[in-house]
């Protein structure tokens, strides 16, 4: 019976030793590759076997579904984590792999997460370098950027603009490293003197020690544009209501089939200068006409030629006089004479001055007279022994939106016996 008991509890011991002694799996990070060249890199990871015998290996391929295993490597039953380096043969060169680790012991299978490398590119023999002539950028009237890429094919590599006014070029710009690369590389030149609307040829010119390579001609033209504008008024002032012509000329690299545009600002000036009208072309010598068909208040204007850069032209004053009148000449029975008249447009505090013109010609004051709501006005005068010319100046006092104006002359009969 003893003997029994003996043996149940030994069994039962051997089953809470096994219990007790399960191993747990490994733990396996996935590292970087190392030493990678062109067929051949090593593997790196770290695992912790914990315990229990584990070996490991990598999985490989050029995509997650791997497909390839590398050599496996027995790294102990140890507690403390493992740098685990495994070199694998056999890879295509330029090409990205996936690869990650994979642990197993008696506690089961670990994978790492997947890592990615590139193995190097086959060297290739240095040859006379690529050359392709590209586009011109930040054209001015006087200036412009050449642009072009140069591949170096694996030598020291020089390059150049050839540029001018014909496909025999006959400048160049100052050389420059393109490098010794195996890729392309773009490369550009700023070039100045230039001559405004005129056509330039360009090329690309890259040289190293196995031959020289000419990209193909580009050309492009250079900016032209007006360089300045005048503007004058046929007439100032203008009669109020009137009409103005305002000529003016381009000057330049380019005047013929400019836009044009005029621009005022009518009096108080507080407004900023605005289109006036349709903008128009100018004509093959650079010439252009507007009309400004009823000045109503003094106006400035200028014009506006567009081109790179905009051209405006000095601003000119363009007055409206007020419109003076003599509308009739009433003689009464004492032998007084009124002058009756309008001034227009009628200002608060807009006077008619009557004047009289002496026998030199000068024009001599006689009567004042304040215009009405309407610009009508009435002077009263004493005849005199001889006939007399007279007319009214129309005097607005407006601060400046009109100026004074004037009227015919009209003839005072003397005064009869």
């Amino acid at each position: 019976m003893p003997r029994i008991v003996a043996l149940l509890i030994a069994a039962a011991l051997l089953v809470f030793a096994a219990t007790a002694l399960a191993a747990d799996p490994p733990l396996a990070d996935t590292g970087a590759a190392k030493d990678v060249g062109q067929t051949q890199a090593t593997l790196t990871a770290k695992v912790t076997p914990r315990g229990a015998a584990t070996s490991v290996r990598f999985d490989l391929g050029t995509s997650t579904s791997y497909g390839l295993q590398s050599s496996s490597k027995d790294v102990g039953a140890g507690t403390d984590p493992v740098t685990v380096e495994i070199p694998v043969q056999g890879l295509t060169a330029n090409t990205t792999y996936h690869f990650r680790v994979v642990a197993t012991s008696d506690g089961g299978t670990v994978q790492g997460a997947d890592a990615t490398m590139k193995t190097a590119a086959v060297p290739v023999a240095p040859t006379r370098p690529a050359a392709t002539t590209g586009g011109v950028r930040d054209v001015t009237v006087s200036a412009a950027t050449l642009t072009a890429s140069v591949g170096p094919h694996g030598a020291s590599t020089s390059s150049k603009f050839d540029y001018g006014l014909t496909t025999s070029y006959g400048t160049s710009t100052q050389t420059a490293s393109a490098g010794a690369g195996t890729g392309t590389s773009s490369v550009s030149a700023r070039i100045s003197g230039l001559t405004a609307g005129k056509r330039y040829h360009y090329r690309i010119v890259a040289t190293n020690s196995l031959g020289t390579t000419r990209g193909a001609d580009r050309s492009f033209v250079v900016a032209s544009t007006p360089t300045a504008a005048t503007l004058t008024a046929g007439k100032d002032p203008v009669t109020y209501g009137g009409a103005v012509t305002l000529t003016g000329k381009l000057a330049g690299s380019k005047v013929s089939g400019v836009r044009v545009r005029l621009q005022t600002t009518a009096f108080p000036f507080n407004t900023p200068f605005a289109d006036t009208g349709n903008a128009l072309k100018s004509s093959s010598s650079g010439a252009y006409t507007f009309t400004l068909p009823a000045v109503t208040r003094t106006v400035r204007a200028l014009v506006i030629a567009d081109g790179l850069p905009t051209i405006i032209s000095k601003m000119v004053v363009v007055r409206s006089a007020v419109r003076a009148g003599i509308t009739s000449l009433t003689r009464r029975a004492d032998g007084r004479v009124v002058v009756r008249g309008r001034v227009i447009p009628a200002t608060s505090r807009g006077i008619a001055a009557l004047q009289r013109q002496s026998t030199t010609g000068k024009w001599l004051p006689l009567r004042r007279a304040h215009i009405g709501a309407d610009g009508r006005y009435s002077v009263t005068l004493r005849a005199r022994k001889r006939a007399m010319v007279v007319r009214t100046v129309g005097l607005p006092h407006d601060g400046g939106a009109h100026v004074s104006g004037t009227s015919r002359s009209v003839k005072v009969g003397a005064r009869r016996r």
